[in-house]
């Protein structure tokens, strides 16, 4: 038993200092975290909030897109419902990334023979991008974007 007594106190001393660490941790955690937004008022750190949420959702659809049109439609569909609740400031990087899926599914839709929807989406890539204020979005511009961004997703 006398044997045990330094071993048993080394490992309450070690927990004991587990513990502090964990407790001083958490607590300087939440310090900082009460100090870091403390310049801005309620509703412009809820607008923070809401925007942050915007774009992680974003950034996290456009990981799951693959080079084929039906997956790039659900990528447009999810964009629209995103875009519908994101505030107007993310509008022009969504309305890009929807320019983008369009072509690409035009493009992809092209390689098919679907000229009727590649058409189609076609111009709701040109329509997007006018609103953007691009200046050339003729046929061959539009193709030439889909055709880097369908690369730029093979390389992935």
């Amino acid at each position: 038993m006398k044997r045990a007594v330094p071993y048993v106190a080394l490992v309450i001393c070690i927990g004991c200092g587990y513990l502090g660490y964990f407790g001083a941790a958490r607590i300087a955690y939440q310090y900082k975290q009460s100090t870091s937004f403390s310049s801005l008022g309620k509703q412009d750190a809820e607008q923070l909030r809401e925007t942050a949420q915007m774009t992680s959702a974003f950034a996290l659809s456009s990981l799951l897109i693959q080079n084929n049109p039906s997956s790039i439609q659900n990528h447009v569909t999810s964009l629209a419902k995103i875009r519908s609740k994101a505030p107007p400031e993310l509008w022009p990087i969504l309305d890009l990334r929807l320019a983008k899926d369009y072509a690409m599914m035009a493009r992809l839709e092209q390689q098919i023979g679907d000229s009727r929807a590649a058409t189609e989406h076609r111009q709701s890539s040109e329509v997007l991008l006018r609103s953007l204020g691009w200046q050339d979005v003729s046929e061959n511009a539009v193709t030439d974007l889909a055709d880097a961004e369908l690369r730029s997703r093979m390389k992935r």
